[in-house]
Parts: C-alpha cells; sequence; structure tokens
C-alpha cells in the first residue's frame, strides 16, 4: 500500500465598485454614477386641456429626494486542499474584505490605510469506510465524517450609516431646505458569523439507502442592530454593532432506490429540518415591532419575532361569568372604566388587578416551525418518468391579518359570514364576540384569537417526463415532459395560503397580510439534449 499525498491551493482576487444613491448635494442637484439632475421637479395632473403646456399653480407639485454616493469593495481569496491516503482530507479558505462601508474608525486590520476583514475557515473530513478495519463490514459501502469550523461575513452594512448626511425637504411644497438625516456611526463593522458543524455519510445496502445528517451551531457577532438617540440629537435611532444571535439546528436527508429492476426503478428521497434562534444580546435590551396591528417582540434569550399579545379564554356567555370574572377596561380619558360584560372576550387578567391593560401581554405565537422538510419520489419505466413532490412544515404559528379584519365586527365593513355565529343571546355559546361599533372594550385586538397552526403538507408538483433518442451529430434526443404545481395542501389554517412571507426580514415571519396565495399551474416543455 504506497501511501498518497496530495495539495493544492488557489488564490483569487475580485474587486468591484458599486454605486448607490445615496448623499445629497448641498447645492441642490443630485448625482448618480457621475450624472446629474436636478433633485427638485414640478408635476401636474389632471389638467382640464391639452392644449395648456405648462403648469399652473394649481397644478404645480414640487418635489424633493434622492441622495448620492458610490462605494468600493475589494476581496482577496485563498485556498488551499490537503489528502492523505485519500481518506483523510483538510480544506482552509481564507477571505480578505475591504470596503468603503466599513467605518474610518473601526477595530479592524488596517493596512496600506484600508481596514480589512478577515474570515478564515476550515474543514476535515474522515472517509472512515476505507479503512482496513471496516472490511468486516460489508453492508457498508460508505461511511464519511465531516467537520468545520470558520468564520463568514460580509459588508452589507446600510449604505451611509458610517457618515452624517443631510436630505432635502420640502415646505409648503414651494421652498426646499435641508435637514439632518442620518448621525453616522465611524466605528460600524461587518457582522462576522462564527459556523461550527458536524455532519456524517452513510450509504449501505449496495449503495441502496444513503442518509446525511449535520448539525450546526452559529453565533453572528456584531450584528447590525438600531440603537435610540437621545431626543436632543434630533433623530431617534443609529446603526451599531451591539447586537448578537445564535442558531442551532439540525438537518437530515435520504435517499433510498426501493425497487431497481431491468425495466422499473423506484426511487424515494426526503429530507427534515429543524432550527432554533435565539437572541443574546440587543444595543436597547428588548423592543417591540408593530407590523399589521400585531406587536412582534424581540427579546433578548429568546426566539426572534415571537407574537406578543392577550390570551383569550373564550367569550363570556352569561352575565354571571361576566360578573364572576371583575374585569374592567380603561376608558378613552385613562381614568374611568368600562366593566366587560356578557357577550365580550374574557381575557386572561395575568397581573393579575382586575384590569386588562399592557401589563397582561405576553407571548401567543412563535413563527418559528418545529421542523419542515421535504420528499418525493420518482418511478420510472424505461423512457417514462413520473415525479411526485411534496412540502411540509409542522408546528409553526400564523398570524390571520385578514381575518382579524374580516371578524372584527367592529365598524361598518363587510365581514365574513363567521359573523353569523357571534354572541347574540344570553347563555349562547361561541368562540365570536358581539358586534359592537367602535370596539370599546377591545374585543378585536391583538390576541391569540388571531394566531393559528400554520402547519401544512402541500402536494408542490408532479412532473411526468418521455426521453426520445435521436441519432444525429447535433442532436442527442429530447425529453418532452409536463407538470403540474400546487395540487393540494392540506392544512387547519383558515386562510387562504398557509405558505407565505410577506417580507424576508425575521421580524415579519408568519403574517398573512392578504397576499395572493399559490394557485394551481400547468406547463409543457421540450428540453433538447445537445
Amino acid at each position: 500500500n504506497s501511501k498518497q499525498i496530495s495539495a493544492s491551493s488557489n488564490l483569487y482576487l475580485n474587486w468591484d465598485k458599486k454605486y448607490d444613491l445615496h448623499a445629497i448635494d448641498l447645492r441642490g442637484g443630485v448625482r448618480y454614477n457621475n450624472d446629474s439632475y436636478r433633485g427638485e421637479f414640478g408635476s401636474g395632473h389632471n389638467t382640464p386641456t391639452d392644449l395648456n403646456p405648462n403648469l399652473s399653480k394649481d397644478l404645480k407639485y414640487r418635489q424633493a429626494h434622492g441622495y448620492d454616493d458610490n462605494w468600493t469593495s475589494i476581496s482577496w481569496y485563498a485556498t488551499g486542499s490537503y489528502s492523505f491516503l485519500d481518506k483523510y482530507f483538510l480544506n482552509a479558505v481564507a477571505t480578505a474584505d475591504a470596503s468603503s462601508r466599513f467605518g474610518k474608525d473601526a477595530d479592524m486590520l488596517k493596512v496600506a490605510g484600508v481596514r480589512w476583514a478577515i474570515f478564515p475557515s476550515v474543514d476535515a473530513a474522515w472517509l472512515v469506510s476505507s479503512e482496513n478495519f471496516m472490511k468486516a463490514v460489508p453492508a457498508i459501502n460508505l461511511l464519511k465524517v465531516r467537520l468545520g469550523y470558520g468564520y463568514a461575513g460580509n459588508d452589507n452594512i446600510p449604505i451611509g450609516s458610517t457618515v452624517t448626511y443631510f436630505s432635502p425637504v420640502q415646505y409648503i411644497n414651494e421652498y426646499t431646505g435641508k435637514l439632518i438625516s442620518n448621525i453616522g456611526n465611524p466605528y460600524l463593522k461587518p457582522e462576522v458569523v462564527e459556523k461550527g458543524n458536524l455532519g456524517i455519510d452513510l450509504n449501505v445496502l449496495n449503495n441502496r439507502l444513503s442518509v446525511s445528517a449535520d448539525v450546526y451551531h452559529h453565533v453572528t457577532h456584531n450584528l447590525l442592530a438600531l440603537k435610540s438617540l437621545g431626543s436632543i440629537s434630533g433623530m431617534d435611532t443609529y446603526w451599531t454593532n451591539e447586537g448578537e444571535l445564535q442558531n442551532n439546528g439540525i438537518e437530515i436527508s435520504l435517499n433510498a432506490v426501493l425497487l431497481a429492476l431491468k425495466n422499473f426503478r423506484w426511487d424515494l428521497s426526503g429530507s427534515i429540518a429543524h432550527y432554533k434562534n435565539k437572541i443574546l444580546q440587543l444595543p436597547d435590551g428588548d423592543y417591540i415591532n408593530n407590523i399589521y396591528g400585531a406587536e412582534i417582540r424581540t427579546a433578548v434569550g429568546q426566539p426572534a419575532g415571537l407574537f406578543y399579545g392577550y390570551k383569550t379564554l373564550g367569550v363570556f356567555s352569561t352575565t354571571d361569568e361576566a360578573l364572576a370574572a371583575n374585569l374592567k377596561v380603561a376608558d378613552l380619558t385613562g381614568i374611568g372604566f368600562h366593566s366587560f360584560k356578557a357577550g365580550d372576550m374574557h381575557f386572561e387578567d395575568r397581573n393579575p388587578d382586575g384590569n386588562i391593560d399592557e401589563k397582561d401581554k405576553t407571548i401567543i405565537g412563535d413563527p418559528n416551525p418545529d421542523f419542515t422538510g421535504s420528499f418525493n419520489t420518482r418511478l420510472s419505466y424505461k423512457k417514462l418518468s413520473l415525479t411526485a413532490l411534496f412540502t411540509y412544515s409542522y408546528g409553526n404559528d400564523v398570524y390571520n391579518y385578514v381575518r382579524s379584519q374580516l371578524e372584527a365586527g367592529s365598524y361598518l365593513k363587510n365581514q365574513s359570514a363567521a359573523l353569523q355565529n357571534r354572541w347574540i343571546n344570553e347563555g349562547q355559546h361561541t368562540s365570536i364576540p358581539q358586534s359592537s361599533y367602535g370596539d370599546v372594550m377591545g374585543n378585536a385586538r391583538f390576541s391569540d384569537r388571531w394566531i393559528e397552526d400554520g402547519s401544512y403538507l402541500r402536494f408542490k408538483s408532479l412532473t411526468l417526463s418521455y426521453d426520445v433518442a435521436i441519432k444525429s451529430q447535433a442532436i442527442s434526443g429530447f425529453t418532452i415532459w409536463g407538470s403540474v404545481n400546487n395540487i393540494f395542501t392540506l392544512t387547519k389554517y383558515l386562510g387562504s395560503d398557509p405558505e407565505f412571507s410577506i417580507n424576508n426580514s425575521v421580524v415579519y415571519q408568519g403574517i398573512d397580510a392578504g397576499l395572493l396565495p399559490q394557485g394551481r399551474s400547468c406547463f409543457v416543455g421540450l428540453k433538447l439534449n445537445l
């Protein structure tokens, strides 16, 4: 057995100069990519005649906007790989990034007057199945253990956050002035993600069954977050690196060849993933975002983007039930109170002081699922193939904003048919409170009444294809195929589609704002094999 040692290395240089609308020219003009145009202009609409080429006083509308800036980034990449006896592997990568977005006083490596961020990482693997002792286990065709550790980052610092600048502001649609729009933080540096992962690959039964599993632990340091400024500054917040976030998770995938006959083959594969994030640090402690009437809480020691509101205990069926609870809510003056009556929602008095107020709010939902994944199957007979894909999510909560508007029963707008089951008579048992114009008692306030289980199983796609071989120098064959997408969805969610996100931001997850659902679609295609 001869020993084999191999090593390789690579070095890459990437230079990228980009332009973004950023800082105002104090003379009133705006420049973009070295091209100038005026920062204010007039426009008019609905003129009574097309013969008037001028903007009359009534139609004139002056605007001022925009800021101008360009930014530059440069990256160096170095990679090296090493293998020993084709069963021990080592790969190392180092990245050096410089960007004009970095703060000029940031605590970073400074070379030739430029601040650099260094991101090293290393991955190792052991091909256990190549060891001599594995010959005693012939059922295992491949066993590989992987281990990785390293750092990653980016220069995605908001444009202009490191400098103080002015923006135009308009007064009475006539005059343009300058207003301070940002107080810069010259110490800003990139977010750094510290990554650690452990994985295993296993093939058994003549490679008929393969399993891959990964466990990871990520911590984001220098997390970019907004920090409050004193009111004397004239600004509300500024950007800092005082946040920290942790992500842990596991991912498992499986592939199996159930049948492998001469003309027929059946493959099955699937995956499952679980993650859990936790806020470790925030510049101003816990805070709440108000989105579509919901309160989204971000707090140290908890997952990001939790729903924060009131818990409900049903609807008061009788006057005696309401009197026994003895709950009240402050009126608009903040001095007097209104008592809850039969037909009102029974909110949990967590304080408890007999008053339903801010002190009674708590976590009422988590948009992060317990696990997600997919599975698909493929049946092949000679040149004909049929593939089906399913996706699923379990344990994620959803805020049904649409239902909160259609079942509020507190204003003169169309409501859903569910309001036919609202409380009307003494002793009636229902989950929908009485209709009350203005909603003095706050029955429709943000509570777990609008939080639903968003778990689902979706038949994502079904594809039928047929391969045709052609004896030609130009074309070796072609595949004709047809597919149907979003065939059906199994879910208890009352909205139109449980699989959605109104925004990529972590605080917007699990909010159904009434976007168009994914409809069923059909496609037919032809693929040429050249």
